[in-house]
C-alpha cells in the first residue's frame, strides 16, 4: 500500500503518541493553529522572514493555499497528539511541491513545545518515502545556517546532501535515492564542477 493511502502512528523518543495522516484541503485551521504555536525563531526558520506583524487574513490565506494540495504535483502530511490542554492537537506538518518531474521543494514545521522529539524527522521520512514512490529524485529547500536542529535532522536521514551557502542561509539539494555513504566517491568528481557546492556529509 502506498504512503498516500494510509494513516500512521508512532511514539516519540520522549514517549508521546503521534498520529499522522495525509494533509487535506480542510486542514487550514490546523495549520493556523500550528503557526500560532511557533515562536518568532521557529517562524523565521520556516519562512525565512519575520512574520510577527503579518495579519491574520494573510496567515489564513497561506494556510489554505498549503492545505489545498494538487494531486500529482504536491503531497503533505500533518501530525496530531493528545496534549494536556487539548486532545488531537496539530503538532507538525510536512509537504513537498513538484518543481519538475524529478525535483520537489520540501518544507516542515513543528510547534515549539514539540520540537527535539524526532517528530519532524519522522514526517520527513514519510514524505521522502512518498516522493521516492512517485519518481522524485531530489528534494530542495532553503535552510538558515544557524538552524542547527534542521541540519541535524537532514544528517540523520542519511541521504546525500549538497549545500550552497548564500549569506545567512543555504540552498540544499537532497538526493533521496542516494545514501550519505556515497559521499567519498562523489567528492572525487565534485571538483570538476563550478561553482563547487559545499558538501557537509
Amino acid at each position: 500500500m502506498k504512503v498516500k493511502d494510509i494513516e500512521q502512528s508512532f511514539v516519540t523518543n520522549t514517549g508521546v503518541n503521534i498520529y499522522v495522516r495525509p494533509l487535506r484541503a480542510a486542514d487550514a485551521p490546523y495549520l493556523v493553529d500550528l503557526f500560532e504555536h511557533m515562536g518568532t525563531e521557529s517562524r523565521y526558520n520556516r519562512f525565512l522572514q519575520s512574520t510577527d506583524n503579518v495579519g491574520m487574513d494573510r496567515i489564513w490565506s497561506e494556510a489554505e493555499s498549503i492545505a489545498y494540495l494538487t494531486d500529482g504535483t504536491s503531497y503533505g502530511v500533518i501530525a496530531f497528539s493528545d496534549l494536556p490542554e487539548r486532545e488531537h492537537a496539530p503538532v507538525a506538518a510536512a509537504r513537498y511541491v513538484l518543481i519538475s518531474a524529478q525535483q520537489a521543494e520540501i518544507a516542515v514545521s513543528v510547534r515549539d513545545d514539540m520540537q527535539h522529539m524526532g517528530i519532524g524527522t519522522e514526517l520527513l521520512r514519510i514524505v521522502i518515502e512518498h516522493a521516492t514512490e512517485h519518481g522524485i529524485e531530489q528534494l530542495v529547500g532553503t535552510v538558515q545556517n544557524s538552524n542547527a536542529p534542521m541540519w541535524a535532522v537532514l544528517k540523520k536521514l542519511g541521504h546525500r546532501l549538497e549545500r550552497y551557502p548564500e549569506g545567512s542561509y543555504s540552498y540544499i539539494v537532497f538526493h533521496i535515492n542516494e545514501t550519505a555513504g556515497r559521499l567519498e566517491d562523489w567528492m572525487d568528481t565534485a571538483a570538476d564542477f563550478s561553482p563547487e557546492p559545499q558538501i557537509i556529509w
